[in-house]
C-alpha cells in the first residue's frame, strides 16, 4: 500500500510538471535560467573563496574545514527549521493528510508518505546549493567524479536526513503537549532551543580566537589541532562531514571512511527513532493539533481595534479588507511559528550589527564589509517578503470567488494586500538600516543612503512577491508555508537575489570611492554616490511598476 501510494504521487508530480500551458512554460523556462545561473554563481563563489583562503590568506586545511564545519552547522539548523515548518503544514494542516486518515491506511504509512513528501519538498533548494558549493570546493582540489557521488550520497543526504528526522521528532512531541501548554509556549520553546544552540555553539567555537590560535603556528597551519575543538563538537553531524572532507584532502581515506560510516549509521538510527516515535504519537499529536485555537475572548481583548464590528473612519470596503488581512494572519498558527523564527533572526541580527566596528584602513575591505552588511539587510527583507507576501493571494482559498463576485473593485483587493505588506516591511527596513549604521555616525550620508535603498528594496520586493504569488496562485493549498516553499516561490526568491546583485553592481564603485576619500583623502564628488542611488531607485521603481501592472492584470483572470 505504501509503495502504491508513493508510485501514484510520483506519477501525479511528473504529470503536473509536464503540463503545456503558458503558466507552466514560463515557470519551467524561468526556473531553468534562474536556477542554472544561481548554481553557476554558487560554484564560482565556492571555487574563488576556497582558492583565496588557501592560496592568498594561507589559512591551511585545518582552519578551512573548521570554517566549513561552522557553515554546515548553520546549514543543519536551516534544514532542521525548514523541515519543522513545512512538516507542520504537511502533517497537521494538509487536506491530503486528512483524506488519508479517513482511509484504511495505517497511521505509520500515512506518516512515512508525508515525511518523504515533506523532506524532498523542503530540502530541494538547499540541496542544489550544497551540490553547487561542493563542485566549486572540489574543483580546486581537482577531485574525481567518484568523490562528488560518494560525498553527496553518503555524506550530505544522510546529513540532511538527520536534520529532518530530528525536526519531525521534535515537532511531534511538541504538538502532543501543545494542547496543554498553548501555542505561545510552543513558539517560546522553539525560540529558546534555536537561540540557545546558536549561542552555545558560536560562543564555544569562537572563530576569531580560533584563527588567532592557529596562526601562532604559522607557517605550520596544516597541523591537525583538534585539541582546540570544544569537547561537545565531536558529537555534531556537521563535524563528522567536515572531518571526512578534511581527511579526504589529506589523503587519509581510512579516517574519511570512518566518519562517513558514522554519519550513515546515525542517519539510520535517527530515521528508525523517528518511525518509532511516529508509531507512538503521530496520530495523537494530529488530534492535539485540532485543539490549537485561540479563544474568542483572548482575541477580542488583545486585538479589539481590529474587530470586524468596530466602527472605522476608513471607507467601509477598505476597512473590512484591511481587517480581513489581519485576522487571516493572526488565526493561522503556522504563520505565527514562522514569524517567531523570522523575528528572532531579525532581532539577533540587529543586536549583533549594532556593536560592529569598522576599524580597517583599507578602502576595499571597508567597502566589501559595508556592502555585505547592506546586502544581508536586503536579504532579510527578501526572505520575509517570500514567506509572508508571496502566499497572500493563495491563502484566500477556494472561497476567493465570493470576493471576486461581490460589488468590489478587484484592484482594491490587490492594493490593500500591497499596502498591508509594504507598511510593516518598510518599518523593518528602516530599523535595519538605522541599527546597521550605529557605528558609522561619523559618516552621516551613509545612513541616509541606506534608508533610501532599503525603502526601495521593500517596495520592489513586496510588489514582486505579491504579483508572482498572484500569477502562480494555488487556491487549493491553504497553508501559506507550503505555498512559500513551492517551486514558483523559490523561482521568485532567486529573482529577488538577482535584483540584489544589481544593488551590488550599482553601489560598489561609488562606495569604494567614498571610503577611499574618507580614509586616504583626495578628490571626491558626492554626486557620484547619489547618481548611483538614483539609478537603483529607477530600477526598483521600474520593477515595482511592472509588477503592480501585471498583478492587477492577473486579478482579471477567471477564478
Amino acid at each position: 500500500m505504501l509503495f502504491h501510494i508513493l508510485f501514484f504521487k510520483i506519477r501525479i508530480f511528473f504529470k503536473l510538471s509536464s503540463e503545456l500551458n503558458t503558466k507552466s512554460i514560463v515557470k519551467h523556462v524561468s526556473s531553468l535560467i534562474v536556477f542554472g545561473g544561481f548554481a553557476i554563481g554558487a560554484f564560482v563563489f565556492a571555487r574563488v573563496l576556497t582558492e583565496y583562503l588557501l592560496d592568498r590568506a594561507h589559512l591551511g586545511l585545518f582552519l578551512l574545514h573548521r570554517f566549513l564545519s561552522m557553515l554546515l552547522f548553520v546549514f543543519f539548523l536551516s534544514v532542521n527549521v525548514g523541515n519543522m515548518i513545512v512538516s507542520y503544514a504537511t502533517f497537521y494542516r494538509s487536506k491530503e493528510t486528512e483524506y488519508f486518515l479517513t482511509k484504511p491506511i495505517s497511521y505509520l504509512n500515512v506518516f512515512i508518505i508525508k515525511f518523504l513528501d515533506n523532506f524532498f519538498y523542503s530540502s530541494t533548494v538547499l540541496f542544489i546549493i550544497v551540490v553547487s558549493v561542493l563542485l566549486g570546493y572540489g574543483s580546486y582540489f581537482q577531485m574525481s567524479f567518484q568523490f562528488y557521488v560518494q560525498t553527496i550520497v553518503f555524506q550530505f543526504i544522510p546529513f540532511m536526513l538527520i536534520a529532518g528526522c530530528i525536526a519531525v521528532m521534535m515537532l511531534m512531541v511538541l504538538m502532543r503537549i501543545a494542547s496543554r501548554i498553548g501555542v505561545w509556549y510552543l513558539i517560546g520553546i522553539l525560540l529558546v532551543c534555536y537561540v540557545g544552540s546558536l549561542f552555545v555553539y558560536f560562543r564555544s567555537t569562537n572563530p576569531m580566537q580560533l584563527v588567532e590560535t592557529v596562526m601562532q603556528n604559522y607557517p605550520h597551519v596544516d597541523q591537525y589541532l583538534s585539541y582546540l575543538d570544544p569537547p561537545f563538537i565531536k558529537f555534531l553531524p556537521n563535524h563528522w562531514v567536515a572531518e571526512s572532507l578534511y581527511w579526504t584532502m589529506r589523503g587519509n581515506q581510512s579516517l574519511a571512511t570512518m566518519h562517513t560510516l558514522f554519519t550513515l549509521s546515525i542517519a539510520g538510527v535517527c530515521f528508525l527513532s523517528m518511525v518509532f516515535t511516529a508509531n507512538k504519537v503521530f496520530y495523537t499529536s494530529w488530534l492535539s493539533s485540532l485543539t490549537l485555537r485561540r479563544t474568542s475572548e483572548a482575541e477580542s481583548s488583545l486585538f479589539e481595534p481590529f474587530s470586524l464590528i468596530r466602527p472605522s473612519r476608513l471607507e467601509p470596503q477598505t476597512s473590512v479588507l484591511i481587517r480581513k488581512e489581519f485576522w487571516q494572519f493572526i488565526r493561522e498558527p503556522s504563520q505565527w511559528i514562522h514569524f517567531g523564527v523570522i523575528f528572532l533572526l531579525v532581532i539577533t541580527f540587529v543586536v549583533s550589527v549594532s556593536k560592529l566596528t569598522f576599524e580597517t584602513q583599507l578602502p576595499f575591505y571597508l567597502t566589501a564589509s559595508y556592502l555585505v552588511l547592506l546586502i544581508f539587510n536586503a536579504f532579510l527583507i527578501a526572505s520575509i517578503a517570500l514567506r509572508f507576501v508571496y502566499p497572500m493571494m493563495s491563502i484566500e482559498g477556494e472561497g476567493f470567488w465570493t470576493m471576486l463576485s461581490a460589488p468590489l473593485h478587484r484592484a482594491k483587493i490587490y492594493l490593500v494586500k500591497f499596502y498591508s505588506a509594504l507598511l510593516p516591511l518598510s518599518v523593518i527596513s528602516l530599523v535595519l538600516a538605522m541599527f546597521s549604521h550605529w557605528s558609522l555616525q561619523d559618516h552621516p550620508v551613509l545612513p541616509l543612503v541606506a534608508s533610501v535603498i532599503m525603502c526601495c528594496v521593500a517596495f520592489a520586493l513586496v510588489s514582486l512577491n505579491l504579483t508572482a504569488g498572484a500569477y502562480f496562485s494555488n487556491f487549493r493549498e491553504k497553508n501559506p508555508i507550503k505555498v512559500a516553499s513551492s517551486q514558483s516561490a523559490t523561482l521568485t526568491f532567486l529573482i529577488s537575489i538577482v535584483y540584489l546583485t544589481i544593488l551590488v553592481a550599482v553601489m560598489y564603485v561609488p562606495l569604494h570611492l567614498y571610503f577611499f576619500h574618507a580614509l586616504k583623502g583626495g578628490e571626491y564628488h558626492s554626486q557620484t554616490l547619489w547618481f548611483s542611488v538614483g539609478a537603483f531607485v529607477i530600477v526598483s521603481m521600474a520593477i515595482s511598476l511592472i509588477s503592480i501592472v501585471l498583478g492587477l492584470k492577473t486579478l482579471k483572470r477567471d477564478f
